[in-house]
C-alpha cells in the first residue's frame, strides 16, 4: 500500500489512543470518545489515516450521545473525573 498524499511506500502501523471531541460552544457538554485504532503513518510526508470503530461511528452520529446508550460509560468517565467516552474493541 502506499501513502495517499505522496504515494510513498515507506508507511508503519502505530497502536495510537486518540480523544474526538465534538466541535463547537454549543457542543462543550458532550462527552468525548476516546478510541483505540491502528493508525497508518506515511514516514515521509506524514498523512495518517485510521478507521474509527463501528460502535465510535454509532456513538458519534447520535444527535444527542449524552443520551445514548453509553450512559454507564459515561457515568464511569465522570467519577474518574474526565467527559470522555472509552470505545475498545
Amino acid at each position: 500500500m502506499s501513502c495517499g498524499r505522496c504515494t510513498s511506500a515507506r508507511e508503519k502501523e502505530f497502536a495510537a489512543e486518540i480523544n474526538i471531541h465534538f466541535s463547537g460552544l454549543k457542543n462543550l457538554d458532550k462527552p468525548s470518545v476516546l478510541v483505540f485504532p491502528k493508525i497508518l503513518v506515511c514516514l515521509d510526508c506524514g498523512f495518517s489515516r485510521f478507521t474509527a470503530p463501528e460502535d465510535a461511528l454509532a456513538f458519534l452520529a447520535a444527535d444527542n450521545p449524552t443520551k445514548s446508550n453509553r450512559k454507564q460509560d459515561q457515568n464511569r468517565a465522570t467519577r474518574m473525573g474526565t467527559k470522555s467516552v472509552a470505545i475498545t474493541k
